[in-house]
């Protein structure tokens, strides 16, 4: 799991950096990318798995905290899964806050063309 959210991050990470500082070409054919996944089924599809997303990681946070209590002092195996959690609940946590600024970077790129849409008016 740990490597799937690596990835998953990187894989956003990879994303962002390609909209704010890549070229024009470059960047017009990724908003055409996310338009059509989040127009198509695409996003009946993500809005689940972001759900699902969400509960693990408050499950996760949860489970964390139930091993780490005030009056316990944790053994080596209690650390060493404490440890899990945590990097894993960071590594989602990461996740979907770099998706939630994907989806507003795309929605402020979108917005701010209005030329497009005049062109899209007139053609009407």
């Amino acid at each position: 799991m740990h490597l799937f959210l690596s990835l998953l991050l990187l894989s956003e990470m990879t994303l962002l950096f390609a909209l704010v500082f890549s070229s024009s070409k470059l960047r017009e054919l990724i908003t055409m990318m996310l338009d059509k996944i989040v127009e198509g089924k695409g996003g009946a599809i993500s809005l689940p798995v972001l759900a699902t997303l969400t509960v693990v990681f408050i499950s996760m946070v949860y489970d964390a905290k139930g091993i780490w209590t005030e009056d316990v002092v944790l053994n080596a195996a209690d650390e060493v899964l404490m440890v899990n959690l945590v990097l894993k609940a960071t590594l989602m946590g990461f996740a979907l806050y770099l998706a939630l600024i994907t989806y507003g970077f795309h929605k402020y790129i979108k917005g701010s063309r209005p030329w497009e849409a005049a062109e899209e008016k007139k053609s009407i």
